[in-house]
């Protein structure tokens, strides 16, 4: 299977809508899996907010290692893979609407990015990033 670049592996990441499916850890060691949507800032952290009371926020704030999934499920198939660390980057609406915004325009398009970034970055609202510390691409595994 081939591996993609580092230039591959972000063009990837930032490719149209596709979802993360971000992994945290339960309080009893379970696994927890969820969809995001997030972007990538000029030093390739992924970045994503989510409720301060959601599970995956607050299992950061215990164990903040975490994996992120993105993959194409159109053939040839790939996908990208970062185990990382997160961090909560900030509480405050105002910093948290500049990439909710950003998010937004990505995934319900730019018409209606004020208003999901208003919507995302709320009262109670965090911005979280991912440290990668480990990242594996790859591309076309359906490939002969």
């Amino acid at each position: 299977m081939p591996e993609m670049t580092q230039d591959e592996t972000r063009s990837f990441l930032l490719q149209g809508t596709f979802t993360g499916k971000l992994g945290t850890t339960n309080k009893n060691g379970s696994p927890h899996i969820v969809p995001i949507w997030f972007t990538l800032d000029d030093e390739d952290n992924i970045i994503f907010n989510t409720g301060g009371k959601s599970v995956k926020a607050q299992n950061i704030r215990r164990d903040n290692r975490v994996r992120l999934c993105v993959d194409n499920q159109i053939p040839l198939y790939s996908f990208v893979t970062v185990d990382g660390i997160a961090k909560i980057i900030s509480d405050k609406p105002t910093e948290i609407f500049k990439w909710a915004k950003i998010i937004a325009a990505r995934y319900m398009g730019y018409d209606k990015a004020e208003e999901y970034g208003k919507r995302n970055s709320s009262e109670g609202e965090l911005l979280l990033k991912i440290e990668p510390t480990r990242i594996i691409g790859q591309k076309d595994l359906a490939g002969l």
